[in-house]
């Protein structure tokens, strides 16, 4: 049984057009199974029906957010006011170079806990 990903209002969606397919291949269509994942499709296609307003506004607030202050203010209301993670801010479209900074740092950490090791 696949995971259905519920972290974001397009992860829903694509959660429940997978359940409908995954429900299009039962062999019987009138089998508890199909009717299961028929009804679990509708059910997150009206999750994400009613989230998208709540999403439209949460977009706007960001947006004005980004137009208001300059990428260090920004950067720490968003990391550390709403705690979010620098791929979830640069997901959101900023390219704020402390998100750059971080990423790079934790990328040579990474490096460096690996130490060297040479493959043949």
């Amino acid at each position: 049984m696949p995971n259905y990903d519920l972290s974001s209002i397009g992860a829903v969606s694509a959660s429940a057009e997978l359940a409908r397919l995954r429900a299009s291949w039962e062999p019987d269509q009138d089998s508890y199974n199909a009717a299961w994942l028929h009804g679990y499709a509708d059910a997150l296609a009206n999750v994400a029906d009613a989230l998208e307003p709540q999403q439209e506004l949460m977009d706007a607030i960001i947006g004005y957010m980004g137009e208001q202050h300059d990428s260090a203010e920004l950067y720490d209301i968003l990391h550390e006011a709403l705690a979010m993670s620098d791929k979830d801010i640069l997901s959101l479209g900023f390219d704020l170079p402390q998100c750059r900074e971080q990423i790079q740092h934790e990328t040579s950490e990474q490096k460096k806990k690996r130490g060297n090791h040479y493959e043949r």
